[in-house]
């Protein structure tokens, strides 16, 4: 009786066993296929993968300081550790204005995950800019003045962005991954998958 028994725990051990390995076996392989669905996704969003000052991506994104709503000067890099979704647009701009709720959207969904939007507005002033946002918003809004006599702020310039909006998405070492000229849906399940392959990495 006892042997039986011995012999039947010992059986439930392996089949335990094999069903536990083939379970680590089927996540390491889903893996890489999830990767490879994210970077899908993100090239369906039909990123430019060559910047004309930063070079080939990915590569480390410039370091820069900003002032947010409260006078308060803001690095990029304290930030790492999460991906950055850097914006730069202005109030100015029409398809800025057609590209904002879908990020709103976008904000509100990936809220609890290690994930930044920075809106840089291109603006010298706050005003026009905590107008645009009567309700307020759920990104992190930075002001971004143009030299004088430029209608592109600093930082986007430095960027090499000289029309508005773009969008660099930045993983969490730093590096900038994608870049996208001009306005993109952000809520739409594509663009939702791209920036959870980077989240998730």
């Amino acid at each position: 009786m006892a042997a039986a028994k011995w012999k039947k725990t010992v059986s439930f051990g392996v089949a335990l066993s094999v069903t536990v390995f083939l379970a680590v076996e089927y996540v390491l392989a889903l893996g890489p296929v999830t990767k490879r669905e994210g970077e899908s996704a993100c090239r369906a969003l039909s990123p430019s993968l060559q910047s004309p000052v930063l070079g080939t991506l990915p590569t480390l994104a410039p370091d820069f300081q900003a002032q947010d709503y409260t006078g308060k000067m803001v690095s990029l890099s304290a930030y790492r550790g999460r991906v950055v979704f850097l914006n730069f647009w202005a109030t100015w701009c029409p398809p800025c204005v057609e590209e904002m709720p879908s990020m709103e959207v976008m904000t509100r969904e990936l809220g609890d995950e290690p994930f930044t939007v920075l809106g840089l507005a291109s603006a010298s002033s706050w005003p026009a800019v905590r107008s645009f946002f009567p309700s307020g918003t759920s990104m992190t809004v930075l002001l971004d003045p143009p030299e004088e006599g430029a209608e592109i702020g600093k930082q986007a310039s430095r960027y090499g962005t000289t029309k508005l909006p773009e969008t660099y998405l930045i993983d969490k070492q730093g590096r900038i991954r994608y870049y996208f000229v001009n306005m993109r849906d952000w809520k739409t399940p594509t663009a939702m998958q791209c920036l959870r392959s980077l989240i998730n990495e």
